[in-house]
């Protein structure tokens, strides 16, 4: 994948300006923009308040003295700065020169210690954050006051197997609780998780939750929240594990001791209906649970 070279260099802190580019014929140099507001620093690796700054691009044929003397014909007069993102066939020391022009050619060499050194102190971040921030900032989407509606996943392929008309049935919010548990599962070894609970009629584990912007007008219908959920049976799983003489399923146990449990007041889309024999249903649109007989 290309480098992009002006979103680096603005990443740097370089300052670029992009109004007013000059003529020039079309070529394999091409304008990048003008160096505004030079730090010292950057000073002190040659750039100066209204350089020009020019790059080649990546590609597998070198920057020779030729192309170079063909674009510096059309430069404007002052400092110029070339950012040469291939080889160049000659010595940059005898680069081209014209009269009240005065060139600056970076080489894959430059370009790599400028972008490292920037790397190294802290200027350029290569990595991800930690997961951990993540999951510090999750908490963040219930901020303010609730409940809040949770983003339903409008498929209504179940009751489609169960023979029900989803046009027949009638749009509800049903008041919930939603859980996160953070906690250790133990078996072979432990291992630490974080799962959305939604409690709802029972206990489901959602895989990802979104939360709509605003909530609908809807009737709200009641069903049962566990008050005292248990999680030890719902978030404990089987896994593969390898002892040496094949991999075998072992049960990995939610130890509830370990639980931390986090609750939000939430909303969730569903649908109600009647089937044929007069009884009512509920399509939770979250974990996509039927309830018969609610």
């Amino acid at each position: 994948m290309a480098l992009d070279m002006v979103a680096v260099l603005r990443r740097l802190s370089v300052s670029i300006d992009t109004n007013s580019p000059p003529l020039t014929a079309p070529g394999v140099i091409s304008w990048f923009g003008r160096l505004i507001d030079v730090t010292p620093e950057q000073s002190n690796l040659g750039m100066k308040e209204g350089m020009e700054l020019w790059g080649t691009g990546q590609g597998f044929a070198p920057l020779d003295i030729a192309g170079v003397e063909s674009w510096l014909f059309d430069a404007p007069r002052g400092d110029h700065l070339l950012i040469a993102e291939r080889k160049i066939s000659f010595d940059v020391n005898n680069a081209p020169s014209r009269d009240g022009r005065k060139l600056v050619i970076w080489t894959l060499n430059d370009i790599a210690a400028f972008i490292g050194h920037a790397v190294i102190d802290g200027r350029l971040q290569i990595l991800e954050e930690e997961s951990e921030t993540v999951e510090h900032n999750e908490p963040d989407l219930f901020s303010g006051p609730g409940p809040f509606t949770l983003k339903p996943s409008n498929d209504f392929s179940i009751l489609e197997d169960k023979g029900l008309d989803v046009s027949m049935a009638k749009p509800v919010l049903i008041p919930a609780k939603l859980h996160r548990v953070t906690g250790m599962l133990k078996g072979p070894g432990e291992d630490e998780i974080s799962r959305w609970v939604l409690n709802i009629g029972s206990l489901h584990v959602l895989e990802e939750i979104e939360l709509l912007e605003r909530s609908p007008m809807l009737n709200h219908v009641k069903m049962s929240i566990d008050a005292e959920p248990d999680f030890s049976e719902l978030l404990s799983e089987r896994r593969s594990h390898s002892d040496g003489m094949g991999d075998l399923l072992r049960w990995w146990v939610f130890d509830s001791e370990t639980a931390i449990v986090e609750t939000y007041d939430v909303l969730v889309p569903a649908h109600k209906g009647t089937d044929a024999t007069g009884s009512e249903w509920i399509l939770d649109g979250v974990s996509n649970k039927l309830h018969m007989n609610y």
